[in-house]
């Protein structure tokens, strides 16, 4: 299953639930090209995430750091962190990824795998992320866990949540050996706070006639800083971050209401019709009327398939 348009809240977390409460862990491909952006936009989540590449190269971005990845490699990203992704050059990365709460491995609140080996490194902001490659072998051990992880969850065959809930502990004990306990990363990986103010200002304010000034004189700092420190950061321009955060708003109106495309285009701030659905094409190649067409008559044939009718 792929999510095509991740929807966050105004503090950029994303409020897709992940699988249900009693086994909540979820499995996603994602095919890069077919996100309404062309990519996955800044978010976060209190899930533990690994992505495994199966085709082409992605960029990840996570808070500062910008990580390549080639068919066959993957990444673990912690509780909280900031992360985007990204095709590499010209190419069209798919990868799988596995979203799931600590608690499916941690157990109990209090128990000592909570308390020893999960609670005190996923609130640290120390390893905000982990790299797997070939080589070492533990690294390539974890990457054909991932694999096994993916194919029980498609075959679903009798006692596979055991099968995934085992290969996740496998993998987290590894982890903890090899990487929790033996590195350290910089300071320098920690999300500058300062961005995330930006940030929820920006979202707090994308609906209206969004002025550089205003930003400015709420950071207290000059309107080139601002642009600046964003851009180092965020590895855009505040506008292209802004015109993004729009055109990602009016994807989740477009679909979970039936006001009109002018009603929907300044909703999110821009300033007339046309220029919403220059700027939606631009980005999708497809205009905002026959997005919402197209996707809704795709949701009503998954809805078929799953709930057929008698």
């Amino acid at each position: 299953m792929q999510i095509f348009d991740i929807i966050l809240d105004k503090n950029k977390k994303e409020t897709t639930q992940h699988g249900s409460f009693d086994f909540p862990l979820a499995i996603y491909t994602t095919q890069i090209s077919k996100n309404i952006l062309g990519y996955i936009s800044w978010h976060w989540h209190e899930e533990l995430q690994f992505c495994l590449v199966t085709e082409g190269t992605v960029e990840f971005y996570i808070n500062n750091d910008i990580v390549h990845l080639s068919k066959g490699e993957g990444i673990f990203i912690n509780v909280g962190q900031m992360h985007q992704a990204k095709n590499r050059l010209k190419t069209d990365g798919s990868y799988i990824c596995i979203d799931f709460h600590p608690n499916l491995i941690s157990g109990f609140m209090g128990s000592i795998i909570h308390t020893k080996y999960v609670s005190p490194f996923i609130e640290s902001a120390s390893h905000p992320y982990c790299i797997f490659k070939s080589e070492p072998d533990w690294q390539q051990n974890i990457l054909n866990q991932l694999f096994e992880i993916y194919l029980a969850h498609n075959q679903q065959e009798d006692g596979y949540e055991f099968q995934i809930q085992i290969l996740l502990h496998q993998i987290w004990q590894t982890l903890v050996k090899n990487f929790f306990l033996t590195s350290s990363l910089s300071d320098s990986n920690i999300w500058n706070p300062r961005i995330k103010k930006m940030i929820e200002f920006i979202h707090n304010h994308y609906m209206n006639n969004f002025r550089l000034d205003e930003l400015s004189a709420e950071m207290n700092l000059s309107k080139s800083a601002c642009c600046r420190e964003f851009k180092k950061y965020v590895k855009c321009t505040i506008f292209e971050y802004l015109l993004d955060y729009r055109l990602m708003n009016s994807t989740s109106l477009l679909l979970s209401t039936n006001d009109s495309i002018t009603t929907i285009a300044y909703q999110c701030g821009f300033g007339s019709t046309s220029y919403f659905i220059e700027k939606f094409r631009k980005k999708s190649g497809i205009s905002p009327l026959v997005y919402r067409k197209e996707k809704l008559k795709n949701r009503s044939i998954i809805l078929e398939t799953l709930h057929p009718k008698r």
